[in-house]
């Protein structure tokens, strides 16, 4: 507890995943993310996805003395099979996109839409707002077809926006939870709901 540990990847981190949100806070650093933990006994997996591979980083909290202050991730070595490469940097497929909705203040545009080999799908926005304010995570809520969706993770850099620090945040869903061929709609429960909707996962290419 107290000491922030910076991982440093090889090319710029483009979404995290962390699996249990209430364990860990993550921000991101040009380059790298800093990892913090929110208990004495956290406990996690982190997934680090920049435009080329995906890194697995287990984490766990220790006394602080043996805390890492900086860990570096490294690319394949350069003896790596080109197909190895290849399948690893081809596992996770992303879209761009353009789509937004304002609730109040507070504006969302998303801007990537991924999916991988395993069965998960990714959402990636942007939050702005003109004034500062803390978000909740309870505000976001998945649909389909007027019925709501799991989401099984949401990460965002921060929990507090402001005018001149826009918040990146990332939706993971399972697949199998939903249905390819039907649109999404992402609505935004503030004190009144906004929402936008984008294209079945189907068309995620």
């Amino acid at each position: 507890m107290g000491v922030a540990t910076i991982i440093q990847v090889p090319d710029k981190p483009n979404s995290v995943v962390v699996g249990d949100l209430n364990a860990y806070k993550v921000e991101y650093l040009d380059t790298a993310i800093t990892i913090k933990p929110l208990s004495g006994r956290a406990k996690s997996n982190l997934y680090i996805y920049t435009d080329y591979r995906r890194f697995n980083v287990q984490l766990q909290t220790g006394t602080e003395t043996t805390a890492d202050y900086v860990v570096y991730l490294e690319n394949p070595k350069a003896d790596t099979p080109k197909s190895t490469l290849s399948q690893k940097s081809s596992d996770l497929k992303w879209t761009k996109t353009f789509q937004f909705m304002m609730n109040g203040e507070l504006r969302m545009q998303v801007t990537r839409l991924g999916q991988d080999s395993h069965g998960l799908c990714f959402i990636e926005f942007i939050l702005k707002s003109d004034q500062s304010e803390a978000l909740d995570p309870a505000w976001f809520w998945l649909t389909q077809k007027y019925q709501s969706k799991p989401i099984q993770r949401l990460v965002l850099s921060s929990l507090n926006i402001a005018k001149s620090t826009p918040v990146n945040g990332t939706i993971e869903i399972l697949r199998s939870d939903i249905s390819e061929d039907e649109p999404l709609r992402i609505e935004l429960r503030k004190k009144r709901i906004s929402s936008l909707t984008i294209q079945g996962v189907k068309r995620w290419k």
